[in-house]
């Protein structure tokens, strides 16, 4: 299936003090048991928050009863992603409009914040998706957004119109991606996160592949 393709790895790494989320648990990847201290096996140990690093949304994250990652279909995960470049800090519907979104499942949107990496202190004014933007990636049917920064909303938006409104259509929230070296254009893309039962969210690895 992958024999000859390239294969672009489009997830952050997972460190020890990485930048998280404004009051989002921090990070901590540490050595429990160690081969130089007499152990039979090296064994590590991580803690952090389910939207730490590349992450996954579940429809639980913003809505009350909502499903939770282990409830995310299978479909949603895999297919055909347009990566589109967004130059200016609204991430609008005529970014798209160029483009034939039928033939992708997915979108994943690469601005400025790509280049900023794990350990770059926060910065609350990336780009965000507009809502109207939202609206207009359901009509289209796709069934998942990316971005490349912490969040598909803007910073101070309290009332996460973005988020509710994609959620609440079950489309997947992939946040966080590292897309700072991926040209614009279609891709396959694998998106896997963890079977966590009853998380609003998860870490995912995400692949592109051409």
């Amino acid at each position: 299936m992958f024999e000859g393709r390239q294969v672009i790895d489009v997830t952050r790494k997972i460190l020890s003090g990485m930048t998280v989320w404004p009051g989002d648990p921090g990070v901590l990847v540490e050595r429990t048991d160690s081969i130089s201290d007499g152990a039979v096996a090296n064994v590590s140990r991580i803690s952090l928050g389910v939207h730490s690093g590349t992450h996954m949304d579940a429809p639980l994250h913003f809505i009350d009863g909502g499903k939770d990652i282990d409830s995310v279909e299978i479909a949603r995960l895999f297919g055909c992603v347009l990566v589109v470049e967004a130059p200016s800090d609204r991430i609008g519907e005529e970014l798209l409009e160029p483009y034939d979104l039928s033939a992708v499942q997915a979108v994943f949107f690469r601005t400025r914040a790509s280049m900023r990496d794990e350990m770059t202190p926060f910065w609350d004014e990336y780009p965000a998706i507009t809502a109207e933007c939202a609206e207009y990636l359901i009509q289209n049917g796709i069934v998942m957004v990316g971005t490349d920064y912490f969040s598909v909303e803007l910073c101070r938006d309290n009332l996460y119109p973005v988020h509710k409104t994609l959620l609440s259509h079950g489309i997947a929230i992939v946040e966080n991606l590292a897309l700072k070296d991926v040209e614009p254009g279609v891709y396959d893309y694998i998106c896997l996160p963890l079977r966590i039962a009853g998380s609003d969210g998860s870490p995912v690895r995400v692949l592109l592949f051409r």
